[in-house]
């Protein structure tokens, strides 16, 4: 198992452009120090990468570890958590961020990779999904939020386009059972996609818009979680990895991320990589705290930090790029 230490980075290496992020860190890249210790990984040729976390944005209030950034990195969706469920837009370029209005005990944003839309989570009573439409320029809501259907929901995830939305039904039809279902967003109409065995916990479209991944928790024997790839023709599905925890797609859609289950991983708070097909890649070792999530384009980890004066939201550079360079 290789070890490789990063140099801090300037904040402006991830600005708002794709571009100008992969540029950046293919300078990193060419200008990285290695550290060359190995260790014998047990069945695994997984590598655990060990970079310097770049602060990205910051808020001074306390905000729910779920962050959403904008398709094209420009923003990012956060909730407060207290005093009120507020919904705030960060701008990663240190820009001033701004609320837009209660949520109602708001949780899970979500935006949609069309970039005119967020979605989430709340409800006085049942939790429903609601979404907001934005303006693709600034970041800010446009309309009052508008709940997209009655039902009960647990996970959802947008469809490429945006205009259509999968989501997990809180009803379930028998004990340790879960329903996809999928949505129209502009006309309501909804279709049943599958029942599974187990709590479907996370949803996410691939960019063909020809699948869904999901992760599953299941009552047996077997403590992982399995991660799941179905087709939305014909909702055939298929077992891609057992893990920990799923915790989502890249947005690229080339890689998987998850929580091992096992010690080293746990010893040195590792997430691992993989292909879409469940191959390992590398592990990445973040700082302790909340689970990391996807960047926009797949270039980095997002993850919020907690501090007295305020949250910040941190990037843990280029976890999918990796492998390829150093192989």
């Amino acid at each position: 198992m290789s070890e490789w230490t990063s140099r801090r980075v300037d904040q402006n290496r991830f600005a708002v452009d794709g571009r100008a992020i992969l540029t950046a860190l293919l300078c990193l890249l060419l200008h990285t120090d290695v550290a060359a210790q190995t260790d014998a990984v047990p069945d695994s040729s997984v590598y655990i990468y060990r970079p310097d976390p770049v602060t990205v944005a910051a808020i001074d209030v306390p905000i729910h570890p779920a962050v959403a950034p904008s398709p094209d990195g420009r923003f990012f969706a956060v909730l407060q958590t207290r005093p009120d469920p507020i919904l705030w837009i960060v701008p990663a370029d240190t820009g001033a961020p701004f609320s837009y209005r209660k949520m109602w005990a708001a949780y899970k944003p979500r935006w949609a990779p069309s970039g005119n839309r967020i979605g989430f989570i709340a409800g006085l009573g049942p939790p429903r999904i609601w979404t907001i439409e934005v303006d693709r320029e600034s970041g800010r809501p446009v309309d009052p939020p508008r709940m997209l259907y009655r039902a009960e929901a647990n996970a959802y995830a947008f469809a490429p386009d945006g205009e259509w939305i999968a989501f997990v039904s809180r009803r379930s039809t028998a004990r340790a059972a879960s329903e996809i279902f999928l949505i129209e967003w502009e006309s309501r109409n909804v279709r049943f996609l599958l029942r599974e065995t187990g709590m479907i916990y996370r949803l996410d479209w691939a960019p063909d818009g020809q699948h869904i991944y999901y992760g599953v928790a299941s009552e047996s024997a077997d403590s992982l979680h399995r991660v799941m790839r179905v087709r939305i023709r014909g909702a055939s599905r298929e077992t891609v990895a057992h893990v920990g925890e799923f915790l989502g797609l890249s947005p690229d859609g080339l890689s998987l991320l998850y929580r091992p289950d096992d010690f080293e991983a746990i010893r040195a708070n590792a997430f691992e990589v993989s292909t879409v097909d469940g191959a390992p890649l590398l592990r990445v070792s973040v700082p302790r705290g909340m689970a990391p999530t996807w960047s926009a384009g797949s270039y980095a980890l997002l993850q919020v930090r907690n501090n007295e004066a305020g949250d910040e939201i941190i990037a843990i550079p280029s976890p999918a790029l990796w492998p390829f360079f150093f192989r």
